[in-house]
């Protein structure tokens, strides 16, 4: 099995900073922490588009993907949650990011079944992850944030349309003939 390395590199550099992420929030740096899973974001929209472009995206990429996903965008934000607002609600916190969490994975391995070429069925698991960890950094009341992590959750596992980002667009090669081409000489 070939690898394909560009795309998955980018895919491991979302996994690093979804692991930095948590790190961050362990001790507490609950800013930085969202910041690298905005980045993780980016991250994961660049990816799929390189490896499409390249012509090498298949089963592994989108099964790294999905793995990296879990872990920057359901496991960190939940923890990240968690640690900035839920200490002092240990089992209620834990039972909401837990929720959080399965309805990630089940997003995630649902997704290969439904997809739609114009839009996606429930909310993707990235702009749910983002949502939480930059709440956590504003650091609501947390019964508001507990509000939008179960509603967050919900709209991951339900059946409501989202749009996707349009893909972007190929460099065009000059059309020019080849004699009226400058030169390179």
């Amino acid at each position: 099995m070939k690898v394909p390395l560009l795309p998955t590199f980018i895919t491991c550099g979302n996994l690093a900073a979804g692991f930095a992420a948590l790190i961050l929030a362990l001790q507490g740096r609950f800013v930085w922490a969202a910041g690298l899973v905005l980045f993780a974001a980016a991250l994961d929209l660049l990816d799929g588009a390189v490896a499409r472009r390249r012509g090498v995206d298949g089963e592994f990429g989108r099964n790294l993907d999905s793995l990296a996903d879990m872990v920057s965008f359901g496991v960190v934000p939940a923890a990240v949650l968690y640690l900035a607002l839920f200490q002092n609600s240990p089992v209620v916190g834990a039972a909401v990011c837990f929720v959080y969490v399965v309805c990630g994975a089940l997003r995630l391995a649902r997704f290969p079944l439904v997809q739609r070429s114009e839009r996606f069925v429930g909310l993707p698991i990235p702009p749910a992850g983002v949502v939480l960890v930059v709440l956590s950094a504003l650091g609501p009341p947390p019964v508001v944030a507990l509000a939008s992590a179960l509603l967050v959750s919900v709209l991951m596992v339900s059946e409501v349309p989202f749009p996707k980002l349009p893909e972007p667009a190929s460099p065009r090669r000059s059309r020019m003939p080849e004699r009226e081409r400058p030169s390179t000489e």
